[in-house]
């Protein structure tokens, strides 16, 4: 298989979902299911969900993080190309001091600081993410809260855009 093929938007999504799974490794956190568990991540969108609300049980997905691509560019000449990435976190805290949100802006801040401090994703061996890279986090890195109440799930955004290596032409048969 031509090395490029890894050079995709959907190979750094898996890199940058196994880098976060690593980053909150060891880290449980409140769930509908009525125990503390590590946080779940799910590249561009949520499984279909088993169950309802009430008898989801082991099926709850929360805790979770959606590594979500956004648009893409490809400049011209060699230079990386870029795809915005979208994390979406959500959280399950029904406590009555209604302090969920602090959980949220705690992932925030690991997320930021995590790619602030370097941003190349580290790709783990064997890995869906190791057939391509380096991925690089671009700043500007913008995040948000939730700004609706929707207790007991809280929520909060992470948005950056992620470089990733360009594909450049080849060299025409003759």
């Amino acid at each position: 298989m031509n090395e490029l093929y890894g050079m995709t938007a959907e190979f750094a999504a898996d890199a940058l979902a196994a880098d976060l799974e690593d980053l909150f490794a060891g880290q449980l956190y409140r769930s509908s299911a009525g125990e503390k568990r590590a946080i779940r991540y799910f590249v561009n969108d949520l499984p279909v969900a088993a169950g309802n609300d009430e008898d989801r049980g082991e099926h709850a997905q929360e805790p979770y993080i959606i590594v979500r691509i956004g648009e893409g560019t490809i400049p011209e000449g060699d230079a990386a190309q870029e795809v915005q990435i979208i994390l979406v976190i959500c959280l399950y805290d029904d406590r009555p001091d209604r302090q969920g949100y602090r959980d949220v802006l705690h992932i925030i801040h690991e997320i930021t600081a995590r790619y602030c401090k370097n941003p190349v994703i580290r790709i783990r061996p064997g890995s869906v993410g190791a057939r391509g890279g380096p991925y690089t986090v671009k700043k500007p890195i913008g995040w948000s809260v939730q700004n609706q109440p929707t207790t007991p799930y809280y929520y909060g955004i992470v948005e950056f855009s992620l470089e990733i290596p360009t594909i450049c032409p080849e060299v025409p048969f003759t």
